[in-house]
């Protein structure tokens, strides 16, 4: 397995047809939004977008034998990146997921310092294989949500 970093962020085919199946439940898109994503991208299904793209934020494609199986994005949200971590149907339960989320975290240096944020949706019916692929890439769920690299705003002095 190796991952490609895109420059912009992009939507293909695979990515739509999963986003279709899982929006709603699995990313915990609402129903309109996922809507208005569907309508952005058209009938062509496909979506590449400059004005959607960020440079603080990593875009990545998850590749086996030239064929793209999944897609890790970190996106920049005040101080942390939130993690988006997709392995399409056909290429589930290989540890494409384990193994792609490693080489993104290393490939965009924010294993070392930086806080990545994950959240699993309690309708999502990956709930069990995410957990896992976060936990062995060294995430600590706390109040909800899994973080790397945890940072503490406010202390309490006594």
């Amino acid at each position: 397995m190796n991952i490609v970093r895109q420059p912009i962020r992009q939507i293909d085919e695979i990515e739509y047809e999963h986003f279709q199946k899982y929006g709603e439940n699995a990313y915990g898109v609402s129903a309109e939004e996922l809507k208005g994503i569907l309508e952005e991208m058209g009938s062509e299904q496909l979506y590449h977008a400059e004005e959607h793209s960020y440079g603080e934020d990593f875009y990545y494609d998850l590749m086996v034998d030239d064929k793209l199986v999944g897609k890790v994005l970190l996106l920049k949200l005040a101080r942390v990146y939130q993690l988006d971590l997709m392995v399409f149907d056909a290429y589930k339960n290989k540890g494409y997921a384990t193994e792609g989320l490693r080489l993104a975290l290393l490939d965009s240096n924010l294993m070392d310092g930086q806080t990545v944020r994950a959240g699993i949706p309690p309708t999502s019916p990956h709930q069990q294989e995410m957990h896992q692929v976060l936990v062995q890439n060294g995430f600590e769920k706390r109040n909800g949500l899994y973080y790397l690299n945890f940072k503490k705003r406010y202390v309490v002095n006594h």
